[in-house]
């Protein structure tokens, strides 16, 4: 494992960088199609993944949730020289604290109550000469950060309860929707991490700073839809102007869940305002100055159930918006971690 640049080399400039429209023609055609968008900045992440993919570079994507750094982490590892190996995704935010250092290194037999008889090896064994994607970075403990260090540094571990070093070849792409500087002020991440972690740093942008894309990529929603497979659907143009007006805390990943629900809901190959779910709808004529939502007529408004799985789905978004992390929104939803990423699922905001 290659070890990351110090403080002082990460502050040196880069190089010039290319520009998105010189090099876009290296990104066609490539791992990259999934990742839809025309904005100057969205491409010039991309730019910058397809050279970071080039190398064995540690690479830290930041970005809100839903903006696709899964994604852009799966494009960057298939593109390299580690391809054929496997990529293993580990949520530091979905694992507590209390295991998170035995399922990334894993553990030895007897090591702690509770632990398989024959011991277990860790998500960094099953990503040897792979890649490990480390999501949301900035939720792990102090103590994980600095055994992440030590990897980083030396390319070697020890399992929980173990003296033997295990030496394994990793290449570490992390990702966070936080503000990891700030959690250096506040004594909550390590700076000598942060340095080994972003010695290439891809920013990727919110959907709200890049409104223009919001039509290619309905299009693609729809055409990657199996429903869209067997008719030619569209969105009318006062249900595009809402898709543009609304300000999209869930990024990408919430305007493709609303895509998918405005196939299940229209009855016609032009899907209009009243497809779309009630949050939008709602949000359209509170801007408008318009009649509530229940001064509507029709069954389909005096449905509770829909109703409420638009509200969940809507407060799950914006607490998702408005925390550092997401331990942080469980706590102000105050549902368990297991029923909120249930409901990620169910709602496609994973």
């Amino acid at each position: 494992m290659t070890a990351g640049t110090k403080k002082s080399q990460a502050a040196q400039p880069r190089g010039k960088e290319e520009s998105p429209t010189n090099a876009d023609a290296t990104l066609a055609g490539s791992a990259f199609d999934e990742l839809i968008g025309d904005d100057e900045a969205f491409r010039r992440a991309l730019v910058s993944a397809g050279r970071a993919a080039q190398s064995d570079i540690s690479v830290l994507i930041i970005g809100e949730s839903g903006t696709g750094k899964e994604i852009l982490a799966r494009a960057i590892h298939q593109t390299s020289r580690r391809k054929n190996k496997q990529l293993v995704d580990v949520n530091c935010a979905a694992i507590p604290d209390s295991l998170i250092e035995s399922e990334l290194f894993g553990y030895e037999k007897g090591a702690f109550t509770g632990a398989r008889t024959e011991g277990r090896k860790g998500y960094f064994d099953e990503a040897h000469e792979g890649t490990i994607l480390l999501d949301e970075i900035g939720d792990s403990s102090l103590s994980v950060q600095a055994k992440l260090l030590r990897v980083l540094e030396s390319g070697t571990f020890k399992r929980v309860g173990g003296i033997r070093n295990v030496r394994v070849d990793v290449r570490v792409i992390s990702s966070t929707n936080q503000d990891l500087a700030d959690l250096i002020g506040q004594k909550k991440f390590r700076e000598d991490l942060f340095f080994r972690l972003n010695t290439f740093t891809i920013p990727l942008p919110p959907l709200r700073e890049r409104r223009g894309d919001i039509d290619l990529l309905v299009e693609h929603f729809l055409k990657a839809s199996g429903a869209a497979q067997k008719q030619k659907y569209r969105f009318s143009p006062e249900a595009l102007a809402m898709l543009h007006a609304y300000r999209w805390p869930g990024n990408v990943r919430e305007l493709k869940g609303v895509v998918s629900y405005a196939l299940n809901m229209t009855q016609s190959p032009v899907i209009d305002a009243g497809s779309l779910p009630n949050f939008l709808v709602s949000e359209s004529r509170s801007r408008d100055g318009a009649a509530p939502p229940a001064a509507e007529s029709g069954a389909a408004s005096l449905n509770l159930t829909q109703a409420v799985r638009d509200l969940e789905r809507r407060l799950i978004t914006e607490a998702l918006a408005a925390s550092s992390n997401r331990s942080e929104a469980i706590r102000a939803l105050g549902i368990s971690r297991r029923t909120f990423y249930l409901k990620l699922k169910e709602y496609g905001l994973e």
